[in-house]
């Protein structure tokens, strides 16, 4: 039974990736995709917390870093904190040019892996941070260059 639950949940992730990887720019294409992650969420119950990151991270992923998705993912946050729903919110932040904040979401990624025993994704995390220092970086150079 358990063993079916993960074969639907990797269904639904690589449909969902099918579906982002077809959205070629259209807007109209975007606003459907939009209008399918925020009916999964109207439909999601209150504690699961895996609906609201993984359409979340879906949308981040597809370039949408609103307001509402921050939300989206912080109610995640507040269900169940994981290594998976910080690193979504510190992808979001990132979008969102919030890059010291985005830092720290990814460090405390970090923490809670140590902690669970996930020290497999440490790495991948670890990249998102070089990534986030390489923006601001950037962003300081352009600044002071002016």
């Amino acid at each position: 039974m358990k063993k079916l639950g993960i074969f639907t949940t990797i269904i639904v992730i690589l449909l969902s990736n099918l579906t982002i990887a077809s959205a070629d720019g259209n807007d109209s294409k975007t606003e459907e995709l939009i209008d399918k992650y925020e009916a999964r969420i109207a439909n999601a119950k209150m504690h699961d917390w895996k609906t609201y990151a993984e359409c979340a991270d879906a949308l981040i992923s597809m370039g949408v870093a609103s307001d509402e998705v921050l939300a989206w993912i912080d109610r995640s946050i507040e269900v169940r904190e994981t290594v998976y729903n910080r690193t979504v919110r510190g992808d979001c932040l990132l979008k969102q040019g919030k890059i010291t904040d985005a830092k720290k979401e990814y460090i405390r990624a970090i923490g809670l892996a140590q902690q669970t025993g996930e020290r497999d994704k440490i790495s991948n995390i670890q990249w998102k941070i070089l990534v986030a220092m390489g923006i601001e970086n950037y962003n300081n150079f352009q600044t002071s260059g002016q």
